[in-house]
């Protein structure tokens, strides 16, 4: 079996194209960097690497090698996540990651109905929106992920229910001066000072084309939101004391809209989020299985 530190001397030679600084990365001398390189090579019974000039590359037999490298490392992941439940005490953990836009609209309603039947269960959330948790899910560090996934080419090793579609809603301030206009568009909106949360590609292009999708739509684009943030507690409290309007689900500003912080920003279009929930089709344990079956119950189409 190939062990840890020539799989390290792999992956930064094949990063830095350098024995040397290769080796001053992992921090070996060249000698046993060579060796652990030698000894690679040996195991996968090919070159790996063409040696000439002032550059290593990677073969073509170097670059399977490398895949293969990744799968282990997913494999690997995924072993120790399962040996982590086993030894784990007391209720199994759920390990959910999600964008800010469904932690109030989708994953506290779940998780409130699931408490109320299981008090003592247990669960992780992760929010990110800067960075889809697909990765980690398939890893294993994620039991379910709920996320955009309209631009994830491969789907095939996951389970995926269509959630039905919400419309992002847009608020700011009662005096702001938007709400002196008798009709407002989402343009309207945009060309104003604008924070959310991150916007990965598909909003901006959804943005773009709301803008007219020209060249003038995508300046505007390139510097949205003004401020950004994944934390939707900050922006509602930004929101009420600044002239930012800001955009997510109407959950995340009920609390504000109650008090009279906060108005919603009614527009002629209505822009809406296309939300999935995934998990890998092998992976199942009872306390996973409710959060799928209310995931579809409550929120599939």
């Amino acid at each position: 079996m190939i062990d840890d530190k020539t799989t390290s001397a792999v992956r930064a030679l094949a990063r830095m194209g350098s024995f040397r600084a290769a080796s001053e990365a992992v921090g070996t001398s060249p000698a046993s960097f060579s060796r652990y390189i030698a000894q690679a090579e040996e195991y996968a019974g090919q070159t790996l690497f063409e040696r000439g000039g002032r550059h290593t590359i990677l073969t073509s037999a170097g670059r399977e090698f490398m895949v293969l490298l990744d799968k282990l490392d997913v494999a690997t992941r995924m072993f120790e996540a399962g040996v982590g439940r086993l030894t784990e005490t007391g209720p199994e953990m759920l390990n959910i990651g999600c964008g800010p836009l469904t932690t109030r609209a989708i994953i506290s309603p779940i998780l409130a109905d699931m408490l109320e039947a299981h008090p003592d269960m247990r669960a992780r959330v992760m929010v990110s929106a800067s960075k889809a948790p697909l990765e980690a899910l398939r890893m294993g560090q994620l039991d379910v992920a709920v996320c955009d996934l309209t631009h994830t080419p491969d789907l095939s090793d996951l389970e995926i229910q269509v959630l039905r579609k919400e419309p992002v809603s847009f608020w700011a301030h009662p005096a702001h001066p938007i709400f002196e206009q008798s009709q407002v568009s989402v343009k309207d909106v945009f060309r104003s000072p604008f924070m959310t949360a991150h916007l990965h590609k598909h909003w901006r292009a959804a943005v773009a084309n709301v803008l007219g999708g020209d060249e003038e739509a995508w300046q505007i684009v390139s510097s949205l939101p003004q401020i950004e943030s994944d934390d939707f507690g900050f922006i509602c409290d930004l929101a009420c004391r600044t002239n930012l309007i800001c955009g997510g689900m109407a959950a995340d500003f009920a609390e504000h809209a109650a008090l009279g912080r906060l108005k919603q920003v009614q527009t002629k279009e209505t822009m809406t989020w296309n939300i999935c929930g995934a998990r890998r089709k092998t992976a199942s344990f009872p306390i996973l299985d409710q959060f799928w079956e209310r995931l579809r119950d409550q929120f599939g189409t």
